[in-house]
């Protein structure tokens, strides 16, 4: 059985997004229509924020969870920052608002010589380097270019998450980030190009998770790496904590949200304290969380058939 979103509530036997009417909506615009709470957004944004007040952070909201470009211009209206993971979700940003590029993180495996120079002649925030390949790529381009990137890399903590394996991304078999051992190195070779700046460490475990304990143990290991990469001169800025806190789908195993979310900003600020000087300003990629439960899909009954014992109903989504 699965729960109804909190934006959507039944009034007089219709059920509505916030004081509105779905049915006066699919009236006026038609089906299919996906229909969306700003009021859910808003308050998701501000549990993280409530949550995270003790400490400089961004939340950078992953545009891969939902690039629709009314809410992305709604989140940049919230303050948030953005995660992307491609030039196409690049471009959507700066359709939204063109400022708020200059609080975007560059993520992903992939990225194109194309994407780079891209990022790199909008301004973005910090690039989350994936592997020596793409490093070398990067700092070409930034020569180039005469540009300088904000370089972060992506370390892989060899942390389990509780998630399903396919949206697991922390293990050390993993496509994702280098291994923590090799990261020394590649710091050491990205301070070494002229257009290359070592600002950060990034991280991200997988999605869907619900229990904070594994987020705390990868940054701890994030913190270590840290301190080793201060003992040889480098000022890191940025910690990417990544994203991949979970929701409920099953009103069976109801998830308090505002409580998760704190036990979650605990369970990542608690290893900052270790840290002695300037802690680095953190930057968080939630993206389900905020916006899956602030949405509906408006769909219209078009015919009802029968094959066999089999009943169907047809509809226009």
């Amino acid at each position: 059985m699965f729960t109804r979103p909190p934006a959507f509530l039944y009034k007089k036997d219709h059920l509505h997004c916030e004081r509105v009417a779905l049915r006066t909506l699919a009236e006026k615009y038609g089906t299919p229509l996906y229909v969306y709470s700003a009021s859910a957004m808003r308050e998701r944004v501000s549990i993280f924020r409530n949550a995270l007040r003790s400490v400089p952070h961004t939340i950078c909201y992953s545009v891969k969870a939902n690039s629709n470009l009314s809410i992305l211009r709604l989140l940049a209206r919230f303050g948030a920052g953005f995660d992307i993971v491609s030039g196409g979700e690049l471009e959507r940003v700066r359709l939204a608002r063109k400022q708020a590029v200059r609080k975007i993180v560059f993520s992903g495996v992939g990225k194109t010589e194309a994407e780079l120079q891209l990022a790199l002649r909008s301004g973005i925030l910090l690039f989350n380097v994936e592997s020596e390949g793409e490093l070398e790529l990067l700092a070409r381009s930034a020569a180039r270019l005469r540009k300088t990137a904000n370089v972060a890399l992506r370390v892989n903590p060899d942390v389990p998450a509780e998630t399903h394996p396919y949206i697991s991304t922390g293990l050390r078999e993993h496509k994702f980030g280098v291994p923590m051992g090799e990261a020394p190195a590649l710091y050491r070779r990205a301070a070494s190009e002229k257009y290359l700046r070592v600002a950060g460490v990034s991280l991200h475990i997988g999605s869907q998770i619900t229990d904070v304990s594994p987020f705390r143990l990868a940054v701890q290991r994030a913190v270590e790496l840290i301190e080793q990469l201060a003992s040889e001169g480098h000022t890191i800025r940025f910690l990417d904590a990544g994203g991949g806190l979970g929701i409920s789908y099953d009103s069976a195993r109801p998830v308090d949200y505002p409580q998760l979310v704190a036990s979650y900003a605990e369970a990542i600020t608690r290893p900052l304290e270790k840290l002695k000087g300037q802690r680095p300003h953190l930057l968080l990629e939630p993206g389900r969380s905020l916006i899956a439960q602030a949405g509906a899909l408006l769909t219209r009954v078009l015919y009802q058939k029968r094959n066999g014992d089999k009943r169907f109903t047809i509809v226009d989504a």
